[in-house]
């Protein structure tokens, strides 16, 4: 398949109607698995894989080949699981939320997203069970329009935490989350991050907190609240573009609508973080 760049929004409108098509096939796939586990494999002692993620993955690959047999692919399950180094690269994440899916918890997601080199240029969140799907372009809107910031300060805000499974991480989670239940409105931790930052970048929640996610879990959903206008903000408190080199590395950052909520959150974590120090490592900073 030709690709001509001249008119960016124009060429990734073609390829994110050939993504939400497949997401779209893989939802009717799936849909009727909702609240049954059926377990194809145990991945870790948090992690399992289900009969739904290898329908989903399966209904996906093949559609994106046979519309784009030149494009590379990186999935989570099975033989695509490497990042490759084609030109064009889809990356999928066939069924967000997994364990919320199989415990018939509505809050899962389907993720696709295409890379051109190192840059994301099209990403689609899809709700298999509700139908609700957010996407984007490079340059182009967020489909649905998200809703007007509202500038929610950090005390009234609901903040989605997300962590890698590490059990390093779990216990960060677990300590910064009661850290936070003083200070914001309300924490989540739904275990679905694609989905969580298209809710962020549509207005329906304030912000996200990750610690160590893999790139694909949340390329999608960062590329969709930096093209709705939101801000993603690495620890080190620069602006943090989804980049294909990411994925050689645990990923962390703070998202929201507002940049005054991003830097607030960033705070609290960097003041989470100094709290945990032993006292004579305080002293010798200071």
């Amino acid at each position: 398949m030709n690709v001509t760049v001249k008119d960016p929004v124009t060429t990734w409108t073609s390829r994110l109607q050939v993504a939400r098509q497949a997401a779209e096939a893989a939802a009717d796939a799936i849909r009727d698995q909702f609240g049954q586990r059926f377990v194809n494999a145990y991945k870790g002692p948090h992690d399992v894989q289900l009969t739904a993620d290898v329908i989903a993955q399966k209904v996906i690959v093949d559609a994106l080949r046979e519309a784009c047999p030149g494009y590379g692919i990186v999935a989570e399950e099975d033989e695509f699981d490497r990042w490759g180094g084609e030109e064009f690269l889809w990356a999928v994440d066939p069924l967000d939320g997994t364990n919320n899916f199989g415990y018939g918890i509505a809050h899962c997601a389907l993720a696709i997203s295409l890379f051109h080199d190192e840059d994301v240029v099209l990403a689609v969140v899809a709700d298999p069970l509700t139908g609700r799907t957010a996407h984007c372009v490079r340059g182009g809107p967020l489909t649905p329009r998200p809703v007007p910031d509202a500038g929610t300060p950090l005390h009234r805000a609901t903040v989605s935490l997300v962590t890698g499974y590490a059990e390093d991480g779990r216990a960060w989670g677990h300590g910064f989350a009661g850290w936070m239940s003083e200070r914001c409105k309300r924490v989540v931790n739904m275990w679905a991050p694609a989905l969580d930052l298209a809710l962020v970048a549509g207005g329906a929640l304030d912000a996200m907190v990750c610690r160590d996610a893999a790139l694909l879990d949340v390329c999608a959903g960062m590329f969709l609240v930096a093209e709705s206008g939101g801000h993603v903000v690495g620890l080190d408190g620069g602006p943090l573009a989804v980049r294909r080199s990411m994925h050689e590395r645990p990923v962390s950052f703070v998202a929201a609508r507002s940049p005054v909520l991003a830097a607030d959150l960033l705070e609290q974590v960097r003041a989470y973080d100094a709290s945990r120090r032993p006292a004579h490592e305080g002293a010798a900073a200071g």
